[in-house]
């Protein structure tokens, strides 16, 4: 990946807001970016130019999921702005010589305090905070930050909790035979989140993190009935509402078929939830405005998905699990991270298995460093364990098909070496991958309609609503954008069109025989949720939406009831997070953009199971594997602090 070559322009010195206006004309600041900008400086009655241009530079970054501006970093990367297919990368020293001139004018300005005052409850707050290695934070992100990494510590940093290990060991091995193979993450992963306050288990798509989740319930409802006391209370936690209804029906299915008693069994029957609804009572406030200072009564804490938490939201669940024994986090470091700012899973997870940081650079590591025996440490009362004895990766992937060529493609992107990626995709001993060049924007349109006609015709094949719901699964072209010709915009009419016309009918209604549906908002009086998928079937009362009722059966709705919805043919990388097909052509096109990264790439690879098609240049390919997602952050240096 080349280096952006960065460019120098003069910019008017005469107010802070001619300052804003040129650069927001230039591409480079939102509108939210420079009234946020005026109205603070206006407001603190600042007339410094940098001051009021790091305050447009630190609200941008939030925007782009940054935790905050690393000055320092900005200085010599420069900002980076799209026009077009084309991008430009201008200096941030817009107004002073050298960044340390800038720093200096940013410590004396009364908007922005410094570390050592911002920790503290006393005085004037302050909009903005700026740290010791130049990093310019706004106040909240701070004080999330601060926060988040002070109770992380206070978990990671404590001893061992008591368990009986004869009996962890006797239901491991029962619960998990093959733990006795060659593999032996799944058992290390149990014995820690038995032992640990904090548990993360991180692993690609098909490792078994959420299969594990009923086996760890079941080992702690054990112990907590063998000592006599009562089940352990547990609420199971996702991102969204999609995820939620895909934890709880994979828990269900684990309880059901694990080995348990009927005591055990009826111990375990509990639902997920989203994490946001679950926080609900934080959001109170009460007659004086005041927030109550609430916290979760159970005794353990599950979220799957982890890697979409934001930094916001993880600080309000660790606030909220202060008294809870013991959480559990599980996700894929290497998928895409969240919409909002921060990237915690990652930076958690930073020193062992190769991350480093908000940045993620790769180095080895603490995983080389011998698993902890919790047994053995457990006759040492008052060891003292750290964040990464919470931590282990789980590598054995069940998904993919028996070759391996969809695990070892999504290896060699996670670990960014293009090389072996272009090596795998144009290898015939590897014929579950291709990658299929990008001749013209009509060829490429031409030979998605024709590869999306078999699961039409499976669909229409299928006997009955319940197994046309399945086969909707087995296909999905993925986009990396929403829009511009190659988009999933752009691509849901045209497939769309071509699939309408096969049934002799119009996509123009929007509500015609055979459509794929794609949820867009959650809506719980349907008991559907952001994600869900659906179709468009003839049914005894006509024309009627279906979806999958969540225990086996089929729910079908009125045009007039479904809630906010598009095309599912052709959805993006990031609407795809949670899901999985037999088959993905994924789209990537043949123009260099940022929004094409690595993360973005594996996470659209490991969606497949068993065929996987990439539509992309080979520039554009190497170019994405080569980029990372780089979100600026002081978390994983509080951390991982020694």
């Amino acid at each position: 990946m080349s280096e952006p070559r960065i460019q120098t322009r003069s910019w008017p010195r005469s107010s802070v807001d001619a300052l804003l206006d040129a650069a927001r004309s230039a591409g480079l600041l939102s509108a939210l970016d420079q009234q946020f900008a005026s109205r603070l400086s206006k407001l603190y009655g600042e007339t410094n130019l940098g001051v009021g241009w790091a305050t447009a530079i630190v609200s941008r970054q939030e925007s782009a999921g940054h935790v905050c501006a690393d000055l320092s970093r900005l200085a010599k990367e420069g900002l980076t702005t799209d026009a077009g297919t084309e991008s430009e990368t201008f200096s941030v020293l817009a107004v002073n010589d050298s960044v340390d001139d800038w720093l200096d004018e940013l410590r004396t300005s009364p908007m922005i305090e410094s570390v050592s005052m911002a920790v503290r409850e006393d005085g004037e707050p302050r909009p903005l905070v700026l740290d010791e290695e130049g990093r310019l934070y706004l106040r909240r992100s701070f004080r999330n930050q601060e926060r988040l990494a002070s109770l992380v510590r206070e978990r990671t940093h404590c001893p061992d909790l008591e368990v009986d290990w004869e009996l962890a060991e006797t239901g491991i091995a029962r619960l998990i035979p093959e733990a006795s193979g060659g593999d032996d993450a799944p058992r290390r992963a149990l014995e820690t989140a038995l032992a640990r306050p904090l548990a993360i288990v991180t692993g690609g798509p098909g490792t078994g993190k959420t299969t594990l989740v009923a086996r760890l319930i079941a080992l702690l409802v054990e112990q907590a009935l063998a000592s006599g006391q009562g089940a352990q209370r547990v609420r199971l936690l996702a991102p969204t509402g999609k995820a939620a209804a895909a934890m709880t029906a994979s828990f269900s299915f684990q309880r059901e078929t694990l080995e348990l008693s009927l005591a055990l069994r009826q111990a375990m029957d509990v639902s997920a939830e989203t994490v946001h609804r679950a926080l609900y009572q934080q959001t109170r406030r009460d007659v004086f405005g005041c927030a109550p200072d609430w916290t979760l009564a159970e005794d353990i804490v599950v979220v799957d998905e982890a890697s979409m938490v934001d930094l916001d939201l993880m600080a309000r669940l660790f606030e909220a699990c202060r008294p809870v024994g013991r959480i559990v986090l599980l996700g894929d470091p290497s998928q895409l991270a969240s919409v909002d700012s921060g990237a915690i899973l990652a930076e958690l997870c930073e020193r062992v298995g190769g991350r480093v940081g908000g940045r993620g650079g790769e180095r080895g590591s603490a995983e080389a460093k011998e698993a902890p025996d919790f047994r053995v440490r457990s006759a040492s009362r008052g060891v003292v364990g750290g964040l990464g004895d919470s931590v282990v990766r789980l590598r054995t992937s069940h998904r993919f098909a028996e070759s391996g060529s969809i695990d070892r493609l999504a290896e060699a992107i996670r670990l960014g070496d293009a090389d072996s990626v272009i090596g795998i995709l144009d290898d015939p001993a590897c014929p579950e991958v291709e990658r299929l060049p990008i001749d013209s924007l009509a060829e490429v349109r031409a030979r998605l309609v024709s590869l999306c006609r078999p699961v039409h015709r499976e669909i229409e094949a299928a006997v009955g609503a319940s197994e046309k719901l399945e086969r909707l699964q087995h296909y999905r072209v993925l986009c990396a954008h929403r829009r511009g010709p190659l988009g999933v915009e752009a691509l849901c009419r045209v497939l769309d069109e071509a699939a309408a016309v096969a049934r002799h009918t119009t996509r123009r209604s929007g509500w015609w025989l055979g459509r794929m549906l794609l949820v867009t908002r959650n809506a719980p009086e349907q008991n559907l949720w952001n994600g869900d998928v659906g179709l468009i079937e003839e049914t005894s009362l006509g024309l009627r939406a279906i979806f999958p009722d969540g225990e086996g059966g089929v729910r079908s709705l009125s045009a007039g009831r479904l809630p906010t919805h598009e095309s599912a043919i052709a959805m993006s990388v990031h609407k795809s997070q949670g899901s999985e097909f037999d088959v993905v052509d994924l789209v990537l096109g043949d123009v260099l953009s940022r929004v094409l990264t690595r993360e973005l790439v594996y996470t659209g690879v490991t969606r497949a199971r068993s065929k996987l098609r990439i539509h992309a240049s080979e520039d554009v390919l190497r170019d994405a594997v080569g980029r990372r997602v780089s979100r600026d952050s002081g978390l994983g240096e509080r951390l991982w602090a020694d």
